[in-house]
């Protein structure tokens, strides 16, 4: 019997929620859902993934959902946090500038009289977070306004204005954080709600569709009669490449992992003969086919419980 354990993480999830709103919308009233229909999957679904709206219309507004916004969330934080950086080196500059500027006044290297400017530890360093230095060199500046230097920029409305964008950079670094934190909160409850909802419809399901209905596919799951093994590849598609190649492409079996490309040249090949057995992808390029002859095409899917059927061959003439 198939499993049909609901996923957890973000993309399948979605995947499986969009198929099971469409199988809701086309046969929940036929199956008769009620307690987990379209109009209970839609604005769950939306409200993770967000609502396109209707251009024009703002009775139906687009709305962002809540992994977008939790992604918004998650660029915002490095660059509010890169910003903060970059104005922390300013100030830091400045800082230096200022420095330059009292030491005529003040001395070349630290001593007592620097300690009214702020530099209150020994020493002329700049400390890592220059907030509390630029309150010290603004109230410094306030009572020696002789000392300030127009042309450099260093004056105490110059400290006020440094640590009015330093206060605002931080701001705007710890609010990214904390936006981050909500948005992330929002978006998980958000993913459980949808988990909860499509947990909700496989159990209703259970009990009003046969374990061998093929309706079961058309809301995203596999039927309870299947087995582990993977479905059948179905709408192969050959198209003629250069001379002894032919491109063939077919529609995801349900359950594949991987598969078996197989060919078998008419009139040469008694059975088919197996070309590559680890295609990931549900396309694969056939060369080396001899030019004029017809050859079929088939594709074994391929899990970890086994092979599954393999499917009808498709045959062309190779170029």
């Amino acid at each position: 019997m198939a499993s049909q354990k609901i996923p957890q993480t973000y993309t399948p999830l979605v995947s499986l929620a969009a198929d099971a709103e469409d199988g809701a919308i086309t046969y929940g009233a036929a199956v008769g859902l009620s307690l987990n229909t379209a109009a209970k999957i839609t604005p769950d679904l939306e409200d993770l993934t967000g609502h396109a709206g209707t251009p024009g219309n703002p009775a139906d507004p687009a709305i962002p959902g809540k992994q977008a916004l939790y992604i918004a969330a998650k660029s915002d934080k490095p660059a509010k946090a890169a910003a903060l950086r970059t104005v922390t080196s300013n100030v830091r500059g400045y800082c230096a500038t200022a420095i330059d500027v009292l030491r005529p006044h003040l001395g070349r290297s630290w001593n007592s009289a620097w300690q009214t400017a702020g530099f209150v530890n020994g020493s002329l360093g700049i400390p890592d977070d220059p907030l509390p230095l630029l309150d010290q060199l603004r109230a410094y500046f306030t009572a020696h306004p002789a000392h300030e230097n127009a042309p450099l920029g260093v004056t105490a409305a110059a400290c006020e204005t440094w640590k009015t964008t330093l206060g605002d950079a931080r701001k705007a670094a710890n609010d990214s954080l904390s936006n981050l934190g909500a948005a992330k909160t929002a978006r998980d409850a958000a993913q459980e709600t949808l988990y909860q909802r499509m947990s909700g419809l496989l159990a209703e399901l259970g009990q009003l569709l046969g374990d061998d209905d093929p309706r079961w596919y058309n809301f995203g799951f596999d039927r309870p009669a299947d087995g582990e093994q993977p479905g059948l590849v179905t709408d192969i598609v050959l198209t003629a490449g250069g001379p002894g190649m032919v491109f063939a492409d077919w529609d995801d079996a349900r359950r594949a992992d991987r598969y078996r490309a197989r060919k078998q040249i008419v009139g040469t090949d008694a059975e088919p003969v197996e070309v590559a057995n680890a295609v990931t992808e549900s396309e694969y390029t056939f060369t080396g086919l001899p030019s004029g002859a017809t050859v079929k095409i088939s594709i074994v899917p391929v899990n970890k419980a086994g092979d599954g059927p393999e499917s009808d061959p498709v045959q062309i003439v190779v170029p």
